[in-house]
């Protein structure tokens, strides 16, 4: 019996680096044969170590590879997502909850699934809930038909979006938390 030697081809590492907004920083490094293999990969990355900020800590942030030049992998921004033992620490008991999902499409025709999650400062009753759940979707609706999707993205991340919601909300009922729980960005 003979054995063939099976011709291997030479892997390489690629630096994973993040979007521009992030200064193209190095996010972490993969082995590939090929850099067509790498093209659609997702990772996820804490963006309070990303921006140094610790208050950002409770936030991951997927960036999946859209394309390889010599030794780098460049991604975009692809999710958004709040940490779930953030969440669990918000959540409390005597507080209203309003945990909405809906799909939105901004200026530039790209498509978003958003979730967002409102807790009141007290139990409240369901109407007023049904008030909120209204003025969170007239509001983001009429937000994103007026941003870009990197513009939506970088509000998004420096948190102004999640004040100007807060602020709105609290014209119906006092707000304790609103935050955006997950962005995902729909093919």
């Amino acid at each position: 019996m003979v054995v063939k030697d099976k011709k291997t081809k030479k892997r390489r590492w690629y630096n994973i680096l993040a979007t521009k907004n992030f200064g193209n920083t190095v996010i972490g490094e993969t082995v590939s044969v090929d850099s067509a293999n790498l093209i659609g990969r997702v990772v996820n990355y804490n963006l309070g170590m990303l921006t140094r900020d610790i208050k950002l800590q409770n936030v991951k942030v997927g960036f999946r590879v859209n394309k390889v030049e010599d030794n780098n992998a460049l991604t975009e921004i692809v999710k958004y997502e709040l940490i779930n033992s953030y969440i669990k620490r918000v959540v409390r008991a005597g507080r209203g909850k309003l945990d909405e999902s809906f799909v939105v499409e901004t200026k530039d025709k790209v498509k978003l699934r958003l979730k967002i999650i409102v807790l009141t400062r007290n139990t409240v009753q369901r109407s007023v809930l049904t008030q909120m759940r209204k003025k969170l979707r007239d509001s983001f609706s009429d937000l994103l038909s007026k941003e870009d999707y990197e513009s939506f993205l970088a509000n998004l991340i420096s948190h102004r979006i999640q004040m100007n919601l807060k602020r709105e909300l609290n014209k119906v009922y006092p707000v304790a938390v609103c935050e955006v729980r997950m962005m995902v960005k729909l093919k």
